[in-house]
């Protein structure tokens, strides 16, 4: 049981204070009291250098001291406030290293089918529902479709809807199905091309089908209608307490927008933002004066809010790796029938040169760089960058995020050029994604490498962890427990993914602390509970040992989350 109260001196206590104030020239000045200490606790403190922690000391919302209680009870007042923890867990404020927050929050609320594996005559009668409950007349938009199953064209489509604009979005955040109303507003036709970072996918006569990949999704997001900015922050400040209840005190703002960035500097200045938000610019990877003085002023958008920074840009290196999407750069071809290699290896979205001028010129213009890279070659074309990027004097932080296939020979890549791995691990479980969406079309040896989490650790490379909500839950806890044990808890009869590549508690908790904390590039003020560093913490509700199982860790609840000395949680 927590406890929790302000501690109240004895009246003895406060006399002799007052005595000694007077009476004892030579007497020490009084010790600092704190607005928060937390004691009887095991603190995680990601601290090699305080390891054994059962107590801290928050002050002026930075931590002004660990270790032990005894010393930790020196800086309780009258105002203090004492937290019990009665030996729980305490870690780090923990850190999602590449999230779509705004976005994803944009997206709730909505009409949803839940991301379950459905065909689109199981679809039907629900999109059906939707459109009954939905009394405008503008788009429909269905989201948390699963990509891996849905197969669907705009003539099927017209069948469930066929006066409104329809637009089905992916759970992968890659793909979308619209009917022909949508695609006629969004002036799709078959001489429409695809664009570079994407594909309309179309029928034997050249017409378009309805289904759209990657950058094709623009030409009907360009279109509908766009949320206010009251609506975007409104959206925010309900996201912000659901992000605390799991935990999250940080986290990289992913592939952000100028409206995004608008409503991020807009809740800073009203002093409703209790997250440090790293904002990772969306750029199409153009080296032009132009897209360069577009980033530059996004970023002084942001002027001097102590809980932002926008000084990190997010490419695309290729796209996603499920069938039937397929736009996942691979060094050997997805195979086809009878496991044949077939003509497609993807696409990568950025030629390699390009992307190395991009990453340098980032560099002048005092930009980090995270990159999105599913497919073996897209992460080598993207180390390849990196490294170029080093040999030039570049010392910026550099992360690639996914990476659900790394060749053998680029894992030791990481390390020596000090390239940060973020990886969504909750994903690495067997499930119709990672299984039926890839194994036909990569194959046994492929599969058997997909999201190499041990043998990136074993390298020497830093693994953070990572959501990518919404496109999967931003739990940290559920990603953890996977990562674990690399199982499907809804569908155990599938066994293990690469069981091999399971890392162990201690790796996870590091990995959404002082290693997420390293890719936002703020290892300085956050990731550790060490003194002078930011006052995010989390209390769990219970203590964590040796023996904890991936079951128990996914079952994990903050008892408390804590900003800057500050409890955020109900």
């Amino acid at each position: 049981m927590l406890v929790s109260a302000p501690m109240k001196l004895p009246a003895f206590v406060a006399v002799f204070s007052a005595a000694a104030a007077v009476g004892a020239c030579h007497s020490d000045p009084p010790h600092p009291v704190a607005g928060l200490v937390i004691l009887q606790g095991d603190l995680r403190t990601m601290d090699p250098a305080v390891a054994n922690a059962t107590a801290l000391a928050v002050r002026d919302g930075r931590i002004a001291y660990v270790g032990n209680d005894a010393e930790a009870t020196k800086w309780i007042g009258e105002s203090t406030r004492v937290l019990r923890v009665d030996g729980h867990t305490v870690l780090p404020g923990l850190i999602d290293s590449h999230i779509h927050a705004a976005e994803g929050a944009l997206a709730r609320g909505g009409c949803s089918l839940a991301n379950e594996h459905l065909t689109i005559e199981q679809a039907a009668p629900r999109i059906r529902d939707c459109v009954a409950k939905d009394k405008g007349t503008g788009w429909i938009t269905i989201i948390d479709v699963n990509p891996a199953g849905l197969k669907a064209n705009r003539k099927q489509l017209d069948a469930v809807e066929s006066g409104r604009p329809l637009f089905l979005w992916g759970t992968d955040g890659h793909t979308a199905w619209v009917n022909s109303r949508g695609l006629e507003l969004a002036k799709v036709t078959r001489k429409t091309p695809n664009p570079e970072d994407g594909r309309i996918e179309r029928d034997a006569a050249g017409d378009a089908t309805g289904f759209l990949v990657d950058g094709a999704l623009g030409l009907v997001l360009g279109v509908m209608d766009k949320p206010s900015p009251e609506k975007r922050l409104e959206v925010l400040r309900a996201l912000l307490p659901q992000l605390h209840a799991a935990g999250i005190t940080s986290y990289l703002e992913a592939n952000t927008d100028a409206e995004t960035v608008a409503a991020y500097a807009e809740l800073a200045g009203r002093r409703e933002l209790s997250a440090r938000v790293t904002i990772a610019l969306e750029s199409n990877g153009e080296n032009t004066p132009a897209e360069f003085a577009r980033l530059k002023a996004l970023r002084a958008q942001i002027g001097n809010q102590p809980l932002l920074r926008a000084d990190f840009i997010k490419l695309f290196a290729d796209g996603v790796m499920e069938f039937p999407t397929q736009t996942a750069a691979m060094l050997e071809p997805y195979l086809g029938a009878g496991g044949k290699p077939g003509k497609s290896s993807g696409k990568l979205y950025l030629t390699p040169a390009a992307m190395a001028s991009f990453i340098q010129q980032a560099d002048v213009d005092g930009f980090n760089i995270h990159v999105h890279a599913i497919g073996d070659a897209a992460v080598r074309e993207t180390l390849d960058a990196f490294t170029a990027a080093r040999a030039a004097g570049n010392q910026r932080s550099f992360s690639i995020a996914h990476l659900q296939l790394v060749d053998r020979g680029d894992i030791p890549r990481f390390a020596k050029i000090n390239v940060l791995a973020s990886l969504q691990l909750l994903w690495a479980q067997p499930d119709n994604y990672s299984i039926d969406a890839v194994k036909p079309y990569i194959g046994e040896e492929r599969l058997s490498r997909t999201y190499p989490a041990r043998a990136l650790i074993a390298s020497g490379a830093v693994v953070a962890g990572g959501s990518d909500w919404d496109v999967s839950s931003f739990n940290p806890f559920e990603a953890m427990a996977t990562a674990m044990s690399r199982a499907n808890p809804k569908e155990p009869q599938r066994g293990t993914l690469n069981i091999d590549q399971a890392l162990t508690l201690d790796e996870m908790l590091a990995a959404y602390t002082i290693n997420a904390a390293r890719v936002l590039d703020r290892d300085d003020d956050v990731g550790s509970l060490r003194v002078g560093k930011a006052a995010d913490l989390v209390v769990l509700d219970r203590r964590l040992t040796d023996r904890t199982t991936p079951d128990e860790v996914r079952t994990l609840k903050p008892a408390e989350t804590i900003f800057a000395g500050k409890r955020v949680t109900p």
